[in-house]
C-alpha cells in the first residue's frame, strides 16, 4: 500500500493512506509498502520501500517528473505560505506535530503529490543493489536524529560572553540539541550533517564540553590511524598492535622523523598532496605501500568500485586512492556503528548511540551496561580486514575524554 508519513518526529505518529489520514501506532495498517522517506516508527516494517533512498538522497523537489510539476509547484506555493505563516506566530515546528499545525485539506493534498512522485520513482528508477545497507544506516541515523542532545546551557552562556563577534560559539546559542545527519551529503560516503542540525561534525574539541550524557557517561571508540590501516587492509597486509604513526615512524621512515611528522607525511601523500617534501617521503610510503595495486583492483581509470561495492564516478587519477581509502574507511566505521547500534537495541540497554564523529563512534553509557563493554570492543576492532587497534576513551563531556581503564 502506497502511503506517506505526515511528520518524522518519533512522538509525531500519522500516516496518508488510502485517501485518509491516520494517526497513532496502534491505528497503523499491516500492509505499507511503498513510501517517500523513512522515518523511525516505521522500523518494524521489513518490506517498505523508500523512494528517497533509490535517488541517493535527493530532496523531493529535485526528481519530481515533468508531468508532475505543475501539481507540485502549486502545492509547495501553499506549503511556503503556510510556513511563512508559522514563522511570523513564531511557532516552533520542532515541539510540534505538523499535522496538528496544517489544515487536514492541505496536508492531504500535498502527500497525494508525494504518492504520485513516489510512484514515478519506484516505477522507473532501478532498486539501488545496496539498498539494505543504505536503508540500516538512514534507520541508525534516523534514531540519532531523534535523541536530543542534553547541551549545558550555563557553559554556553558563559562561553558567549567572552567570545568575539564571528565566534563558532555563537552558533551554539541558537543550535538545535538534535543531529540531522547526511548520508549522502559526499561522493565517498562521509557523513556532513544537513542544514539546522547541532554542528557535531565541525565543533572544535574545547566546545564540546557543553554536550553532556544523558546517562552516567560518555564511551567513544575510534580506530587508530583509520586511513593508514585500511590501506593495509586492501592491500592484504597484517596490522600491527602498536600505534599506526610510530609503526610508520620506525618500519618506513627508520626514525628519522617524531610520530606527528610520520602521521603528516601520510596523510600528505594520501590526499594527493604535490610539495617537494611530499614526494620525497611518498616514495618511502609507496616502497611500503603498492598503490598501483589498489588502484588496479579498485578504480578503472574513471569509476572507483570499492570494496563495500559503492560505485563513485567519474574520478581522476589525483583522487583516485584517497576516494577508495576514504570511502572504505567511512564505511567502515557505517558497519562497525551499525553492530554496535544492534548490539545495545537487543540487549534492551539504557546506553545507545549518541553520534559519529568521522571515524568515532559515540555511546551515551550506562554503567549498568558495563558488562557490554568487551563485546563492543570486539566488534569495533574485528574489521573485514583484519584487527584493528582502536583508542577506547570516556568522560562526563564530549570535551574532556580520556582514555578508559580496563
Amino acid at each position: 500500500m502506497l502511503f506517506q508519513t505526515l511528520d518524522d518526529k518519533l512522538e509525531c505518529v500519522g500516516l496518508y493512506y488510502n485517501n485518509e489520514l491516520c494517526f497513532g501506532v496502534e491505528g497503523l495498517p499491516s500492509d505499507l509498502s511503498q513510501t517517500w522517506k523513512y522515518t523511525s516508527y516505521l522500523r518494524e516494517y521489513d518490506s517498505i520501500e523508500y523512494a528517497n533512498l533509490y535517488v541517493g538522497g535527493k530532496k523531493i523537489e529535485e526528481v519530481v517528473p515533468e508531468v508532475l510539476q505543475d501539481d507540485w509547484q502549486d502545492v509547495r506555493k501553499k506549503l511556503t505560505a503556510f510556513q511563512r505563516t508559522l514563522g511570523i506566530a513564531k511557532v516552533n515546528t520542532r515541539e510540534n506535530c505538523l499535522y496538528d499545525l496544517m489544515p487536514s485539506r492541505l496536508l492531504i493534498e500535498y502527500c497525494e503529490v508525494k504518492n504520485r512522485v513516489t510512484s514515478h520513482i519506484l516505477e522507473n528508477i532501478p532498486r539501488p543493489p545496496r539498498y539494505k545497507f543504505l536503508l540500516s544506516v538512514c534507520q541508525m541515523l534516523e534514531d540519532i536524529s531523534n535523541r536530543p542532545l542534553n547541551l549545558n546551557t550555563k557553559k554556553i552562556k558563559s562561553y558567549l560572553g567572552t567570545a568575539p563577534e564571528n565566534s563558532p560559539v555563537n552558533r551554539l546559542a541558537t543550535a538545535a540539541p538534535h543531529i540531522s545527519y547526511n548520508q549522502f551529503g559526499t561522493k565517498t560516503g562521509r557523513l556532513t550533517t544537513n542544514p539546522g542540525s547541532f554542528p557535531i561534525l565541525t565543533l572544535k574539541k574545547e566546545l564540546r564540553t557543553v554536550i553532556e550524557p544523558h546517562n552516567d557517561y560518555f564511551l567513544e571508540l575510534d580506530f587508530n590511524g583509520a586511513e593508514a590501516r585500511v590501506m593495509m587492509g586492501v592491500l592484504g597486509m597484517e596490522q600491527p598492535d602498536i600505534d599506526i604513526h610510530n609503526f610508520h615512524k620506525k618500519e618506513i621512515f627508520h626514525s628519522a622523523m617524531t610520530r606527528p611528522e610520520a602521521k603528516t607525511a601520510f596523510f600528505a601523500w594520501l590526499y594527493g598532496s604535490t610539495s617537494q617534501e611530499t614526494q620525497r617521503h611518498g616514495k618511502k610510503l609507496e616502497e611500503f605501500y603498492d598503490k598501483d595495486v589498489v588502484l588496479d583492483q579498485y578504480w578503472d581509470g574513471k569509476n572507483i568500485h570499492t570494496p563495500y561495492r559503492k560505485v563513485i564516478k567519474n574520478v581522476g587519477a589525483h583522487r583516485a586512492l584517497n576516494y577508495i581509502i576514504q570511502s572504505t574507511t567511512a564505511e567502515l566505521t557505517l558497519l562497525q556503528a551499525l553492530k554496535i547500534d544492534y548490539l545495545l537495541r537487543k540487549s534492551a540497554s539504557a546506553s545507545y548511540l549518541s553520534c559519529i564523529i568521522h571515524d568515532a563512534i559515540v555511546i551515551d553509557f550506562k554503567k549498568e551496561d558495563e558488562h557490554l563493554i568487551p563485546a563492543i570492543k570486539k566488534l569495533m576492532s574485528s574489521t573485514n580486514f583484519g584487527e584493528f587497534k582502536i583508542n577506547i576513551s570516556e568522560g562526563k563531556n564530549l570535551g574532556n575524554l580520556r582514555e578508559a581503564q580496563d
